[in-house]
């Protein structure tokens, strides 16, 4: 009789066991599965505003050309009228505000995207 009540806690802890183990198995890859959805928008939206940055860049570009033609002063602190100078003058100033250095690009979104499929 103690054989088998014995039996029946040694199964039943199995079962316990089991049941915690899968809960605990499903739990976290649903968690695992929402990061990557959450990673996968988030690096969409780094590409996204990376391009916005290009449009801004070629935009304000061609207003300081334009200043400079007219032969209007730049405004304080504006030095290049290419889209890539606007940028450099631009990402500097976002560093000198005590903000991370840009060194991600959309071709580099673009690969963690395609790792992460």
């Amino acid at each position: 009789m103690q054989e088998a009540i014995i039996g029946g806690v040694f199964a039943l802890l199995g079962v316990l066991l089991t049941f915690l183990g899968n809960y605990l198995l499903s739990r976290n890859a649903r968690q695992r599965e929402r990061m990557e959805a959450r990673m996968k928008k988030n690096l969409a939206e780094i590409k996204a505003f990376y391009n916005l940055e290009q449009l801004y860049m070629v935009a304000v570009a061609e207003l300081r050309a334009k200043l400079a033609e007219s032969g209007a002063e730049l405004p304080d602190g504006a030095k290049s009228t290419s889209p890539q100078g606007v940028q450099r003058e631009f990402r500097s100033r976002n560093e000198e505000n005590g903000n991370s250095v840009i060194t991600m690009t959309a071709h580099s979104v673009d690969v963690l995207l395609d790792n992460m499929e």
